[in-house]
């Protein structure tokens, strides 16, 4: 860090402390008036001892920011690492990279200087995050919990990105391994849909409205995810200028920040054929939205005829479940766990285009579940297993 050489100035004709610092051209100034506001004055009264100490407390911290090395504390690199995933990152991103960092990363590593972090400081944020031990963290967080193995993975990526920030900035040459997770991480239980509660929802249209059993207006988004395997992202995001013929091409999704992004991943924009349930399912859609008078580009609008909001779809998902004796434990994401469960013979490489997975994301491992019958194709594999189910 460099070193202030100078002191905080009293100016009279302005009644306050003022000090400037220089580092590569900048020269900013720092005062005390935000210390003279906490005493409801908008000046100095007099040359007071705590309004010199304020101004060059602010100097001193905009030093420590600007002028990294070895010996920087890595909470200050980890407040430069937050600013370059706010310019880079979409809004849910930065607040889970935020989250990770101000809950577990922060309290092990912050005081720490990058030029002294090892691998096992890096090992302890892991170790620490999965204890359950969080007695000083916010009353917001359960203290006794122990963090399940995909928040740790999650964390743990954190923490490997937040490296190779470092690497980049030239403050450090440490690579570390792979940190270790507990093997005694729980892993995440998805639910699914059962063929008793498939033929429930493409039968039942009603759901239980101040006691009485009315029209579902998203009753076709929720067959549609069970049909294609869409994230709730990408089928509320879907447009009718998005189909063509039988051709569906995903190329936005809204996440729960109600943000229009390009999707979760690289391999999220995609195009593939459309089976004939699915095509059913927009033309009963269509016919629907005629009905209601709703005119919209999107496919699944919400009230005001824009894109409904995921929150919706969920709070609406779990009254359709609970009207109609469905698992109440079962949320839209896990429709396209359904959507998995029913095309288990499908060749991984077919799961992967439909569904816009990564190329190292392990589909069967993840989503597999036991119900499928043999298919030949995306499309006819996905038309054939529902036909069995539903009987058209």
């Amino acid at each position: 860090m460099a070193k202030r050489k100078n002191e905080a100035q009293w100016v009279e004709a302005r009644k306050r402390w003022q000090i400037k610092v220089q580092v590569e051209g900048d020269r900013p100034m720092f005062t005390c008036e935000s210390e003279c506001e906490k005493r409801r004055t908008s000046a100095c009264s007099e040359k007071c001892k705590k309004g010199k100490i304020a101004a060059e407390q602010k100097a001193d911290k905009w030093l420590e920011s600007r002028t990294i090395n070895e010996n920087t504390r890595c909470d200050v690199l980890l407040d430069r690492f937050l600013e370059r995933i706010k310019l880079t990152g979409g809004t849910s991103h930065n607040h889970t990279s935020e989250s990770f960092i101000r809950l577990y990363i922060r309290p092990r590593i912050g005081a720490k200087k990058i030029g002294k972090l090892t691998q096992n400081d890096l090992q302890a944020i892991i170790d620490f995050a999965y204890s359950g031990d969080h007695s000083a963290l916010s009353d917001k967080i359960k203290k006794d919990r122990k963090l399940a193995d995909k928040t740790l993975r999650n964390i743990r990526a954190t923490i490997m990105s937040f490296m190779k920030f470092c690497r980049g900035e030239k403050v450090t040459m440490f690579h570390p391994d792979t940190l270790t997770l507990p093997a005694s991480a729980k892993k995440s239980e998805k639910t699914i849909l059962g063929i008793e509660d498939i033929i429930t929802l493409f039968t039942v249209d009603t759901a239980l409205k101040f006691g009485k059993h009315v029209l579902d207006e998203y009753i076709h988004a929720y067959r549609f995810a069970v049909v294609t395997g869409m994230r709730p992202g990408e089928f509320i995001g879907l447009q009718h200028e998005d189909i063509t013929g039988t051709k569906v091409t995903i190329g936005r999704s809204i996440n729960t920040y109600n943000e229009i992004t390009d999707g979760k991943n690289e391999n999220a924009a995609r195009t593939y054929t459309l089976d004939a349930h699915a095509l059913k399912i927009l033309e009963d859609q269509k016919r629907m939205l005629m009905k209601l008078g709703k005119i919209s580009p999107y496919i699944f609008p919400g009230v005001d005829n824009g894109h409904v909001k995921q929150n919706r779809i969920y709070r609406s998902w779990k009254r359709y479940c609970e009207s109609n004796g469905i698992k109440t434990g079962t949320t839209p994401y896990e429709l396209r766990h359904t959507f998995v469960s029913v095309n288990t013979q499908m060749p991984d490489a077919l799961k992967k285009l439909v569904m816009g997975h990564s190329k190292n994301m392990d589909t069967h491992g993840v989503y597999n579940h036991e119900k499928a019958d043999d298919m030949n194709n995306a499309a006819t594999y996905i038309d054939d297993a529902f036909k069995k189910i539903l009987g058209w």
